[in-house]
């Protein structure tokens, strides 16, 4: 009878292989995804919107939990001290949110890929470069690599066509976990979707967007990025 452990080791093996290889170098019949493309934003999801509902929700939730600590604190001992708690809801709109609170929301609206223009070139055979007003990536349609993501983690990531769709997924072990989606609609329209789960703070959040090819050709280079990876 064959070792569990091998047999453990191979079945690993072999779901990583299935998994990496889910996602083809090549689309079955020919899609062209380069272009300059523009906003919809009649059409499209406001991302900014869906994450201020779930960080209300969020605060919400920390103000319940808050609540049921006080009630439950014996009397006459005086509450912990929290550095990090927001102040009442009025002495917060004077002040305003700190540098790192700014800093953090810069961020999230970077893994949300919060973007008027979205620029796809095709490099070489299954080369893309990904251009956006908050980053550029440089990504090779059937590969699996290792990136790291907006908040420093390292994460795997696989690069492909799932049908019609082309994806870039990264996932971090034990931690957040990222899908973007691109396909062309029947209308001509770049259909963009954006999901996030596993351990995050955008993790539930899911984002449909629709960009319109760009009449007047985009100027060359983009001055706000530095060169490809």
């Amino acid at each position: 009878m064959p070792n569990r452990s091998f047999c453990a080791v191979l079945l690993c093996l072999w779901s990583a292989f299935a998994f990496a290889a889910g996602y083809a170098a090549a689309p079955k019949k020919p899609i062209d995804l380069t272009g300059s493309w523009i906003l919809n934003t009649a059409a499209s999801d406001d991302p900014e919107a869906l994450l201020s509902a779930k960080q209300a929700k969020e605060w919400e939730r920390f103000d319940r939990m808050r609540r049921r600590e006080e009630e439950s604190r014996p009397v006459n001992v005086p509450p912990p001290i929290d550095v990090d708690a927001p102040p009442p809801g009025d002495a917060n709109r004077r002040r305003g949110p700190r540098p790192w609170q700014k800093q953090q929301q810069e961020n999230l609206r970077r893994m949300l890929g919060v973007s008027p223009t979205l620029e796809i070139k095709q490099v070489d055979t299954g080369r893309f470069d990904v251009i956006s007003a908050v980053d550029s990536r440089r990504v090779q349609a059937g590969s699996h690599t290792q990136v790291s993501m907006p908040e420093g983690q390292l994460a795997d990531s696989w690069v492909g066509w799932d049908g019609e769709w082309f994806v870039i997924e990264r996932r971090v072990r034990n931690g957040p976990r990222a899908l973007e989606q691109f396909r062309l609609t029947k209308a001509g329209q770049l259909e963009y979707l954006m999901k996030w789960s596993g351990d995050s703070e955008l993790s539930g959040i899911k984002v449909r967007r629709f960009y319109d090819r760009r009449t007047v050709p985009a100027p060359e280079g983009n001055p706000d990025h530095g060169p490809l990876p």
